[in-house]
């Protein structure tokens, strides 16, 4: 079972990816902003984020430089999730240090299924 932190402004999102990484077998920690998911991540070893990019207090890119800055675990998998749909937006969330970018509207199924590769990959990358 891998830790997952959500976090994301729109209460319905978090709801319906929590639930869907937690019937998956996954435990997650679904949070209302980027504050709060530092906040988080300060806290638990997660081994992979989703993050909604336009947040109150720190926004998805804000928290992604912050992880890659940082010691704790700057390489764990993170995945941001966004209607911000024009390229530039993707480049600039990818720039930042994501590992994949989604837009809305998306599919529960694929984003589980693309959390579930992001944790394979980094486990055969850690041996």
């Amino acid at each position: 079972m891998a830790s997952v932190l959500v976090a994301d402004d729109d209460p319905d999102i978090c709801f319906l990816l929590e639930l869907h990484l937690t019937k998956s077998g996954h435990d997650v920690v679904a949070v209302a902003n980027g504050a709060q998911a530092l906040e988080k991540y300060a806290e638990h070893d997660f081994d992979v984020a989703v993050l909604d990019v336009s947040m109150p207090d720190k926004s998805g890119l804000d928290v992604i430089r912050e992880v890659r800055a940082g010691t704790r675990h700057p390489d764990m998998p993170i995945v941001l999730l966004t209607a911000l749909a024009h390229p530039t937006d993707r480049e600039r969330g990818l720039v930042a240090g994501a590992d994949d970018y989604v837009t809305k509207p998306f599919s529960l199924k694929g984003l589980v299924v693309l959390v579930d590769r992001l944790l394979a990959d980094a486990a055969a990358r850690a041996g």
